[in-house]
C-alpha cells in the first residue's frame, strides 16, 4: 500500500531529525546508495525460474533414483543446490524500475470523484482531531 503526500512528508522529516541527532547511527542505518528507500528486490527472471526447475528436476530424479546407487544421493543434493541458488537468485534481482511508482500513479488516476471525496474527508476528520 503506497502512503501519501502527507505520510511521505512525515516520514522524511523524521528520517531527518534521526540523522540530525545521531549521524553514526544514520550512516550505520543508512542504504550504501545514499539515503531514501532501497530498491525493491524479488523479480522472478526466466534464469532464476529455470534454475529453480531445473534443481526440483535433479531433485527429484536423485530420489526416485535413490534405489539403484548411493550415487543418485548426491545428485539429489546437487538439485537441491541448484534450486536453491534459483530462489536466492530470484530474489536479490531488482524489481523493475519505477514499477511500484506507476501502479500508484495508475491507481490515483483511475480513483472515482466518489472516493476522492471520502478521502478528503478523512483527511479533514483526522487533521480536526489534531
Amino acid at each position: 500500500m503506497a502512503l501519501s503526500e502527507q505520510e511521505m512528508r512525515a516520514l522524511r522529516e523524521i528520517e531527518q531529525s534521526l540523522l540530525a541527532d545521531d549521524p553514526k547511527f544514520g550512516a550505520s542505518v543508512a542504504p550504501a546508495s545514499g539515503g531514501g528507500a532501497t530498491q525493491p528486490t524479488g523479480r522472478l527472471t526466466m534464469r532464476s525460474f529455470a534454475l529453480i526447475v531445473l534443481g526440483l528436476v535433479l531433485l527429484l530424479g536423485g530420489v526416485a533414483l535413490a534405489s539403484m546407487s548411493l550415487w543418485t544421493v548426491l545428485l539429489s543434493i546437487v538439485g537441491f543446490g541448484v534450486m536453491l541458488y534459483g530462489g536466492i537468485m530470484a530474489l536479490r534481482t531488482p524489481a523493475k524500475p519505477g514499477g511500484a511508482m506507476q501502479n500508484a500513479q495508475s491507481r490515483a488516476r483511475t480513483r472515482s470523484p466518489r472516493s476522492m471525496s471520502m478521502e478528503e474527508n478523512f483527511r479533514r476528520r483526522f487533521e480536526d482531531r489534531q
